[in-house]
């Protein structure tokens, strides 16, 4: 184990335990849980568990190992192995002790089968959750050959007893785990592989694909100017049906995909021929559209993978394809204003490739000038105030707003829409 922070020890399996038990089909939905490094009786929480450690030692097989001559300290040139000693307890601080009692069993459960299925970990385990894997082993431990194995120790009830029961602690439901860092002797193999009749050697020629940045360009008018003005922008902050470029290097294969990444994603998707992808190896570029394949892409902050694809041919006479990634670059899905319409004082903006009334509130926010409008809900919309509709079909991609009270009719004001944090180009109306 090499390591000095006994604390990234902890942290690896309290993450296990965070992140898989809310996973179970038997766990509650919506409901938290807290795992926590801190003693039993200091944690709280309606559901909460606590993996303490409250003992270490040396082990005895690298204490009594064989240290190198000369040195007048030979053994700090040695790995000095450690067992580590953890009690599992859960600790609910619900208010009817029937209640309690329960929580505490079902998370005490739900524990054991946590680190029974996860008996050893390195730096490949993770827990598979809706946003995606979570890797277990804290950034300190990977890349060091550790590997962590817990075991549950066979403590006699009667020794549980002693343990708890001193002076006026209450007898609590608990688990004694024994971890250490496992050197694990290889089996004999019991199959050898096929004599090789044939070598192939493949030369790549062309290096890792490498966005260095994304941008697009966007034409506007501002009031009072007789000319369009144009503005390049980086990172690209692109509506739909607009161009997405990535520059950068090696961006051209045999073939080129480029993957869209959300947080909201599995995995990163591919865009389909309607993005019509063209690229010279240093600048990519798409047009950008409301779907990549069977996938929506709502306005929002989003980002561009380049995998290039190279064929090649095998002694044998068949090819294979092998797939290069680039590194992941951000950019924003910008809403775009279509048109604002209407007489008196409810205007009427309208937009393309989304429906606002399936937006959270704090997922859309409409700007006229400086002051932010308050979302309500159906009808006619105050000063200061806008709605989305939800019917009939033909209005769901609306926003009906009123500008805020106090402004002087035929002034002209920014207008702004953020979705999901990505902003709407350049637009002005005029206070009616």
């Amino acid at each position: 184990m090499a390591l000095l922070d006994l604390s990234l020890v902890t942290r690896c399996f309290t993450t296990l335990l965070g992140e898989r038990i809310p996973l179970y089909p038997d766990w509650p939905a919506a409901t938290p849980l807290l795992a926590s490094a801190g003693p039993p009786d200091l944690v709280n929480g309606a559901h909460s568990l606590s993996f303490y450690l409250y003992h270490a030692r040396e082990d005895a097989h690298t204490k009594a190992q064989d240290w190198a001559p000369g040195d007048a300290v030979p053994q700090r040139f040695k790995p000095m192995g450690v067992t580590l000693y953890y009690v599992l307890t859960p600790r609910s601080n619900i208010t009817d002790p029937n209640l309690r009692a329960l929580a505490d069993q079902l998370v005490m459960g739900l524990a054991l089968k946590t680190l029974r299925d996860s008996p050893v970990i390195d730096d490949t385990s993770a827990v598979i959750t809706p946003g995606g894997p979570v890797l277990v082993m804290p950034t300190g431990l990977r890349g060091r050959n550790n590997r962590l194995r817990a075991l549950l120790q066979p403590t006699p009830a009667s020794e549980a007893q002693q343990y708890w029961s001193a002076g006026t602690n209450p007898l609590r439901l608990a688990a004694y785990y024994e971890v250490a860092a496992t050197l694990l002797e290889p089996d004999e193999p019991t199959t050898r592989r096929g004599r090789v009749l044939m070598v192939g050697v493949h030369t790549f020629v062309r290096g890792q694909p490498q966005i260095e940045s994304t941008g697009n360009t966007i034409t506007f008018t501002p009031p009072g100017a007789l000319d369009a003005r144009t503005v390049d922008i980086s990172p690209a902050e692109v509506p739909y049906g607009q161009t997405l470029q990535v520059k950068g290097a090696n961006l051209k294969g045999d073939s080129t995909a480029l993957l869209i990444s959300h947080r909201d994603f599995p995995e990163p998707v591919a865009v389909d021929a309607a993005w019509n992808l063209h690229t010279d190896g240093s600048v990519l570029g798409v047009t950008v559209q409301p779907s990549a394949g069977a996938q929506a892409l709502v306005p929002g902050i989003y980002g561009a993978i380049v995998r290039t694809t190279a064929r090649h041919t095998l002694p044998d006479g068949s090819q294979r394809d092998f797939d290069a990634f680039s590194n992941e670059s951000g950019f924003a899905l910008a809403p775009s204003i279509v048109s604002v319409t209407g007489a008196g004082p409810v205007l009427t903006i309208k937009v393309a490739g989304f429906e606002p009334h399936l937006l959270a509130i704090s997922e859309l926010l409409v700007f006229a000038g400086a002051a932010r409008l308050a979302r309500v809900g159906a009808g006619t919309p105050g000063a200061g105030e806008f709605v989305t509709p939800a019917a009939p079909p033909a209005a769901v991609n609306n926003i009906r707003f009123r500008f805020p009270a106090g402004l002087t009719a035929g002034s002209v004001l920014p207008l702004r829409l953020v979705v999901r944090g990505a902003e709407s180009g350049p637009w002005w109306e005029t206070v009616p």
